[in-house]
């Protein structure tokens, strides 16, 4: 007896897993560049922000957010921002989820980076954070060891000698996570 022969083409099979490679391999293509677009480190990601200038406070808006359970204090902080010339837009409490430690964070588009650096000359040990808002706005997030804006004395010896900042951080599209970056040693 003769061994039975199968009556099927195997082209369509093979067609369709040819159709399947190509598709995978184009997937895959997609991913790479898309991975290759992204920046190399979180430096590229997060630069530190611009060396310190001399701004007027008028120029700079501010929106100062309470990161704390104290009552009060974004009032506080808001007056003493007023009384300096700054624009504050808003006062309101810290919505964003996030826990804000120390003095609080600075947080700020690309944008306002020259912004966010004046800024923080007036609230020494806040930490920046830039995220990816599209605006100049600077939020001012005070945390629970903050007690008042640095003396004007002060603001105006850090403007005269510029030290960069240090402690950065950044966040990602999701609000609550940050990542924080050490400032470069200067050369």
């Amino acid at each position: 007896m003769r061994p039975r022969v199968s009556s099927r083409r195997p082209i369509p099979p093979l067609i369709f897993l040819v159709v399947l490679a190509v598709i995978a391999l184009g997937v895959w293509f997609k991913v790479l560049q898309t991975d290759q677009a992204r920046p190399s480190s979180v430096a590229d990601a997060c630069p530190a922000p611009p060396t310190v200038t001399e701004m007027d406070p008028a120029t700079v808006r501010v929106r100062v957010l309470n990161g704390t359970d104290t009552a009060g204090l974004a009032a506080q902080a808001t007056a003493e921002f007023v009384g300096r010339g700054f624009l504050v837009e808003a006062t309101d409490n810290d919505r964003s989820g996030r826990e804000v430690l120390a003095v609080g964070e600075l947080r700020y588009g690309p944008r306002g980076a020259e912004q966010a650096a004046f800024v923080a000359l007036f609230v020494p040990g806040i930490t920046l954070v830039r995220d990816i808002r599209s605006d100049d706005l600077i939020d001012v997030v005070l945390g629970p060891d903050y007690a008042t804006l640095a003396a004007p004395e002060a603001v105006a010896i850090a403007i005269a000698t510029p030290v960069a900042p240090t402690v950065t951080a950044c966040a990602t599209a999701d609000p609550s996570e940050t990542v924080e970056v050490e400032p470069e040693p200067s050369a």
